[in-house]
């Protein structure tokens, strides 16, 4: 019986370490085409609301799948930001397209 409990145990501490690696995973999106844009998804929750970008009831990942939706996703939101004051929101391709 101490076997079953203790082998559980270690199961559900598997499960756990795996859902908090994937969390955290999660915070780094990398999209590599004109050059790799990595998204840092735990400084943006630092300065802005979850709901500017997570629409949904729920927040969901967001997916990418090419540049039209990046640039009207992210691109108009920084274009926004820069028009507010906010100097750190980059516009410019290389500001976000590292090689």
């Amino acid at each position: 019986m101490k076997k079953k409990v203790l082998l559980i145990a270690i199961i559900l501490a598997q499960f756990t370490f795996i859902g908090i690696s994937g969390a955290l995973a999660a915070d780094q999106y990398s999209y590599t085409g004109k050059g790799t844009v990595t998204f840092n998804h735990a400084e943006h929750r630092n300065i802005m609301e979850c709901s500017a970008c997570h629409t949904g009831e729920e927040p969901d990942k967001i997916v990418i799948s090419n540049k039209k939706e990046g640039h009207g996703l992210c691109l108009s939101c920084h274009k926004t930001e820069k028009k507010k004051g906010n100097k750190a929101a980059p516009t410019s391709c290389s500001q976000c397209h590292k090689k």
